[in-house]
């Protein structure tokens, strides 16, 4: 709880609106005395809670950190709540509350010098359990009796008041589309959160990432490092990021608020995201390198046997398996061929010896 007035009060001091604005408009030449003041002005970053007799003591801390005297006015205004942890400060002061706070109205500041401003508030009858903000306007000028005109530059200043008590207390929970293909390892996204209730709360947001298949657990992302407020009728756009160090992640985000009403107890709403699949460059790089090795081993490959077809056409030449069958072939012809050709020679000598037979047998007759 103590790190939510963080948001308040540091919004009372970083948000201590510079609102750099001259006091009147009248038409005569501004004094040279009349530079610009340089003060600053810090309230509590806790939120206050009133006393068992309905009181709050608090203090304003005005600098001067410049070399000359500074001319300080106080005044309490109304605090408007706007959307993103923003205000706007009106000149009319709250009606509820301007009867009930009593400080300083003017206090002279001396060079490179700080002072402790009391502020004294009291409840306002009938005032509900909630978180109220109450502004302040702190006006400053360099000290010069003698200006005709004098302009004021002013710093608003926050006060967190805490009523404590339950309340209902309702927050919604919208989860931004983040699209399915994410390249690269990170996961960036957002959840808006809107207060549909009548009072303020105070939430913390985180954004669990699942594995879509399975549903198994595989981070949680804090969104808000401490709660924040969400004054009623306002919206906070929340951002995450996550980063994934696999070779990818086909993923589902779930955003989950938390939030008080006032009790022990806390609630919460959940929005469940659609799927999403991150591949990180290094796998993409991986994959790249990869498909270039393989393509150029199948290039090579390729011409590789583009080579030995070649170097066979230029030889006149056959594998040497197709060679072999065929020089069997040819040894098989010529065995045949001797063969017939020693049958033939035979028969052409045996025919010559009957004849030679018979003409000697005629011979004789």
């Amino acid at each position: 709880m103590r790190r939510i007035a963080a948001l308040t009060a540091a919004a009372a001091t970083a948000l201590t609106v510079a609102l750099t604005a001259p006091a009147g408009a009248l038409a005569a030449p501004v004094s040279p005395a009349s530079d610009k003041a340089d003060f600053s002005v810090s309230t509590p970053a806790e939120p206050l809670e009133p006393t068992a007799n309905g009181t709050v003591a608090t203090e304003l801390t005005v600098a001067n950190n410049g070399t000359r005297q500074l001319d300080v006015k106080l005044r309490a205004v109304g605090v408007l709540p706007l959307d993103d942890g923003k205000v706007s400060l009106d000149e009319q002061s709250d009606p509820a509350w301007a009867k009930e706070a009593a400080y300083p109205g003017s206090l002279s500041l001396a060079p490179h010098s700080l002072r402790r401003v009391p502020v004294s508030l009291r409840m306002p009858a009938g005032l509900l359990p909630d978180v109220y903000l109450l502004g302040f306007v702190v006006e400053a000028q360099p000290h010069d009796g003698g200006a005709d005109i004098r302009v004021y530059h002013r710093v608003g200043a926050l006060i967190t008041v805490q009523v404590p008590g339950p309340r209902e207390r309702r927050l919604d929970l919208e989860l931004e589309p983040t699209g399915f293909l994410h390249i690269g390892s990170t996961l960036d996204g957002s959840f808006k959160v809107r207060n549909v209730g009548s009072a303020a709360a105070l939430g913390r947001g985180q954004v669990q990432v699942n594995e879509a298949r399975s549903r198994e657990n595989v981070a949680v992302v804090q969104a808000t490092d401490k709660m924040e407020l969400f004054p009623a009728g306002t919206s906070r756009q929340v951002a995450f990021e996550y980063v994934t160090h696999g070779w990818f992640l086909y993923a589902r985000p779930q955003a989950q608020l938390l939030y008080g009403n006032g009790t022990s107890a806390m609630q919460s709403v959940i929005r469940e995201g659609e799927p999403v699949l991150i591949i990180p460059w290094r796998t993409i790089i991986v994959a790249c390198l990869i498909l270039l090795a393989l393509t150029a081993y199948l290039i090579w490959r390729r011409r590789q046997r583009a080579a030995q077809r070649r170097a066979v056409r230029e030889a006149g030449a056959v594998p040497f398996g197709k060679q072999r069958s065929r020089d069997t072939v040819g040894s098989s012809n010529a065995c045949v061929d001797a063969g017939l050709g020693g049958r033939l020679h035979g028969a052409r000598g045996r025919h010559r010896s009957a004849h030679r037979h018979l003409g000697r047998t005629g011979g004789s007759r």
